[in-house]
Order: C-alpha cells, then sequence, then structure tokens
C-alpha cells in the first residue's frame, strides 16, 4: 500500500488493473456498516452529475455533421471531421480544439470520443422536453421530474429505498436548485440531503473531539458527556422549562448520533490528502484514509480543483458504507488549472454551461470534455471496488448527468463561435449498466435540431412526440429498483437494461 506509483503504473490502474482492484478490495472490507442493513437484496447507489447552466445534447451525444442537415449555415451543427460516431451504436463524439473561449483568452482542446467509445455499452441517452428556462426552477425539475412523485427528489427517493441504517444516505454537494430538498412531506427524515458547501473541509465535521490539539483521551470526554447528559443538564432550568419541546428531543436526539459517527472513523476514511508539511494530521491524531496514494493517483487535482475533490468525496462516501446516493457538478465560480502558469487552462467558465451566452461553441466542447474526464475517474474506481460476491460497485451505480435545459439550435450564418439562448428542447445523459445502454432512445430532426421522444415500452422512436420530466424521472428509479408503488409514476420499460 506504501509502494510508490510510477506513470506506467498509473496508466495500468487507470485500466483496471489487478493491482488497483486489489488494493481497494482491501478498503472495502474496513467499511464500517453492512451492504444489505435495510432492503433485501444489494443496494443500488445513485450518482447526480450538475450540469450548471444548460448542457446541449447537440453538442456531444446528439451531435449532427453539416453533411446531413439541409440548413447546415443556420444550424447548430459541426464541420464533418469534428463528429465521431460510436461503434455499434448511435452516439456521437466531438473532438475539436479552439484559441479562445469567446473573449477569455484560454485555449480548448476537447476529446470526447475516448470517455463514448470506453463506456458506450453503459451510455443511454434519453430525448426530453423541459418545462422551465428558469436555472433554479428548471434545475430543480430536473431531479424531481416536475414534482411527478410529491415533489420528491430522485435523490430522496433512493435514500428512502436503500439509506436506512446509513449515517448520510444522501449528500449534496451542488447549488442553487439542484441543492434544494424535495417537498413530500411523507420523506423519511433520514433520506433528507446533508448539505455539503466544502467536501475538502466535510470530514472534520464529523468526529467531535478528533483533531484538536490537547484534548482529553476518550474515556475523559466519555464521562463529560455522561456528566453533562444526566447531572447538569436535567437541572438546568432551560432543560427544566424546554426539554419537553419538539425541537429539543430533536436535537438531542441528532446529538447522541454523534457518537456513531465517531466511532465509524468518518474523519478518517473520507480524507484522501497526504499527511505533510503542509497538512500534518498525525500532530493532530488523525490518519487519513490509508489509500490515498492510490486515490490521489486517479484524482491527482484534489484540493485545487473542486471539482475533482466533490468527485472522490462522493466515491468514499459511497464505498464506506456510508451514503447511497452524492450529488456534485459545475458551479458558478471561475476555475483554472494552473500547473503550467504560462499555459493555463481555463476548467469553468463564469456561470458554467451559461457562458453559451457569450460562446456557445467554446463553452460546451470545454465542459463536455471536463464532465467526461471527471465521470471517468469516478468510473474507475467504482469498477474495480468490490461491493460484495465478485462483483463492482460500478455493477450497481448509475450516473446522471442533470442539467436544466438545452440551448438554441440556430447561429447566425456560417459563424463558428455564436451566442444561444435557452430552449426547454434537449436530452438526458444516464450511464450505468442497469439502463438500456448503448441506446439512443428518441432523436434528432435533422431539419430543425429538435429532439423527438420515443414508445416508453419499446425505444422505438416516436418523431412528433415529447418525453416529460416524469417520464426520466421514473425511468431512472425503476431501473435504480426503488419501489414506486402508489406514486402513479409511468412505466418506461424501455429505459431498464433487464426489463
Amino acid at each position: 500500500m506504501k509502494t510508490r506509483f510510477d506513470r506506467r503504473k498509473v496508466l495500468q490502474m487507470m485500466m483496471g488493473s489487478p493491482l488497483l482492484t486489489s488494493c481497494l478490495k482491501a478498503q472495502k472490507t474496513q467499511m464500517s456498516g453492512t451492504s444489505q442493513d435495510a432492503v433485501s437484496g444489494p443496494k443500488k447507489f445513485l450518482f447526480v452529475f450538475t450540469a450548471m447552466g444548460g448542457a446541449s445534447i447537440n453538442d456531444c451525444f446528439l451531435a449532427r455533421r453539416a453533411s446531413e442537415v439541409k440548413d447546415a449555415a443556420t444550424l447548430n451543427v459541426f464541420p464533418d471531421l469534428l463528429v465521431k460516431s460510436v461503434d455499434g451504436t448511435d452516439l456521437r463524439a466531438v473532438d475539436m480544439a479552439a484559441d479562445a473561449i469567446g473573449a477569455l483568452p484560454f485555449p480548448v482542446k476537447a476529446v470526447q470520443s475516448r470517455f463514448l467509445n470506453k463506456y458506450k455499452n453503459d451510455i443511454m441517452v434519453a430525448t426530453c422536453t423541459g418545462t422551465a428556462v428558469a436555472h433554479p426552477v428548471a434545475q430543480q425539475r430536473s431531479v424531481t421530474g416536475y414534482d411527478a412523485w410529491n415533489g420528491r427528489t430522485l435523490q430522496e427517493a433512493v435514500a428512502a429505498q436503500y439509506g436506512r441504517g446509513m449515517l448520510l444516505p444522501n449528500i449534496n454537494m451542488a447549488t442553487v436548485g439542484y441543492a434544494e430538498h424535495g417537498r413530500d412531506r411523507t420523506l423519511p427524515s433520514f433520506a433528507m440531503a446533508e448539505p455539503v458547501p466544502d467536501p475538502a473541509f466535510f470530514p472534520f465535521s464529523l468526529h467531535g473531539y478528533k483533531g484538536l490539539q490537547g484534548v482529553p483521551d476518550d474515556a475523559l470526554v466519555a464521562m463529560a458527556r455522561q456528566l453533562r447528559d444526566q447531572k447538569l443538564e436535567p437541572q438546568s432550568a432551560f432543560y427544566q422549562t424546554f426539554g419537553a419541546s419538539p425541537l429539543i428531543q430533536d436535537w438531542m436526539k441528532y446529538r447522541a448520533r454523534q457518537s456513531v459517527f465517531e466511532n465509524s472513523d468518518a474523519i478518517n476514511k473520507l480524507n484522501p490528502f497526504a499527511d505533510s508539511k503542509d497538512l500534518p494530521f498525525k500532530n493532530f491524531g488523525l490518519d487519513p484514509n490509508r489509500d490515498g496514494e492510490i486515490l490521489r493517483e486517479v484524482f491527482p487535482d484534489i484540493g485545487p480543483d473542486p471539482l475533482q475533490t466533490q468527485a472522490l468525496l462522493a466515491y468514499l462516501s459511497v464505498t464506506q458504507g456510508l451514503t447511497c446516493t452524492a450529488t456534485f457538478g459545475l458551479g458558478m465560480n471561475v476555475t483554472i488549472d494552473g500547473k503550467d502558469e504560462d499555459n493555463p487552462l481555463l476548467t469553468n467558465t463564469p456561470t458554467a454551461f451559461d457562458y453559451s451566452h457569450n460562446a456557445h461553441r467554446s463553452t460546451q466542447a470545454v465542459l463536455w470534455h471536463r464532465i467526461l474526464d471527471t465521470l471517468d475517474r469516478l468510473i474507475t474506481l467504482l469498477k474495480v471496488t468490490e461491493y460484495q460476491n465478485g462483483e463492482s460497485y460500478w455493477d450497481h451505480s448509475m450516473i446522471y448527468i442533470a442539467t436544466e435545459f438545452g440551448r438554441d439550435k440556430t447561429r447566425r450564418e456560417n459563424l463558428r463561435e455564436f451566442p444561444t439562448g435557452h430552449d426547454v428542447n434537449n436530452g438526458v445523459v444516464i450511464i450505468s449498466p442497469l439502463v438500456n445502454g448503448g441506446r439512443v432512445l428518441g432523436g434528432v430532426d435533422n431539419k430543425t435540431l429538435k429532439t423527438y421522444g420515443f414508445d416508453p415500452e419499446t425505444g422505438d422512436p416516436e418523431p412528433g412526440r415529447e418525453m416529460t420530466e416524469k417520464e426520466i424521472y421514473a425511468g431512472m428509479l425503476h431501473a435504480l429498483g426503488v419501489d414506486t408503488s402508489g406514486s402513479g409514476l409511468p412505466s418506461m420499460r424501455a429505459m431498464r437494461r433487464k426489463a
């Protein structure tokens, strides 16, 4: 576990080598809980990636070549050579480069084909037409299916099904509408999302006193807590006045759970950073995740890169048995990869995909590349981490790329860079061995570039039909094995691999 890794070994690990598999299999055996605490059979895991600002399906998985479209000069199509077909599927990839992102003097080199060819059998695109172009509203509808199940979010539904007994069944690192709770008052309280505003510091909030220098030992802390609970608080005027209040009782209940978090050692298991001069964890009695070196090889930019840090926390939370659904993704703030000071790269534009108002094509290219690169790293780890009975976590996982809406399908004549507004017409991307992978459900009208729908049972294309947010929401929950009895959700057999 302490072996130094050279570049060749890192490349081997990214391909799922036995070395990485064996190391992470060892990590799995140290999980604090079992994998079947509250449901019969294995759990399922949902990762929601928030593609903030309007990721256009026409600029990635459903891109069109100029030669395929009659009005190519005024529609958002690409030179033929930039669009790559994915063998055995109707999926498309765009590989392109640009000198700048509109007025931002940062180069773009975006390669989508590598990811699509690697995971094509697990990628499903389903066309969809949304109902809002206001960011917060559209964001929440992308995870509630426009209140399809009493306003319950996808993440809440998965946590209610698989999260009972977990310490953090539903964590959410997103912002704005993606970060909001659902509206279902019948939802079990444990299934509500735990907000994580800073994934790098979050692990240190999971212990009451570890990490403080000079703190008394565990036995003394336990004695102090016992004195507080049994003697001091019951005698206080405040407790005698308000102790029966439901709010105070809730506080007491949640405070009592602190010891469960502490006993799980989540403060160390979720910390992937190395002990160093700048981060002297051992001086504070901390012992970061023992697989940290391997994890940092796959996610080399944790810390400075907020997206890699979020993705790694999502992976650790799930594989350490704490979580069954994690939400993370692009934010509104600019981020830059400054490792090469002479040639820095922009890794998130202002307002993410919504910078398409200024520079559509390069914004879409750099951010789709960024998404696929991050998800490739996450899937790599999930594939080589054993869940149970020789199956990996990836065998039981789903990634949903959630976007509020699409973008305009038109451009001014022959412009290579152009602005776009919001358009409710788009599609969703779901990556999972649980869905009908290698498929495009629906299609694109080559006259307008608008997407059209499909038969919910067979998946056959149906020009003129529009798929609703409710239908896509239902299809994902059914693929995840969530019991939706009484919800009124429609059957979406076409989206399930083993329907």
